[in-house]
């Protein structure tokens, strides 16, 4: 039933919206990124611990997060395509 409501909502949407859509999300990521401070992540591990981590990173590790971040695009890729 919700992909009826998808579809349907993609018919009333033009692509014009979507771009002013999407370009306003980018706009309000990088605004909120400016404004937070950011500061307190670096208090997160200590130096030893950012150093063994960064050792035991191995190629595997590398592949999972490889695959994460293509699951990620896939999925707002398969969302902007049913606009489209």
């Amino acid at each position: 039933m919700d992909f009826f409501i998808i579809t349907t909502l993609a018919k009333d949407i033009s692509r014009l919206d979507l771009i002013g859509i999407l370009f306003g999300h980018l706009i309000f990521g990088i605004a909120l990124t400016k404004l937070l401070d950011w500061t307190w992540l670096k208090n997160l591990m200590s130096e030893e611990d950012k150093t063994r981590m960064l050792k035991s990173y191995i190629w595997k590790d590398l592949l999972v997060d490889g695959a994460i971040v293509t699951v990620v695009l896939g999925i707002i890729f398969l969302i902007i395509s049913i606009f489209l």
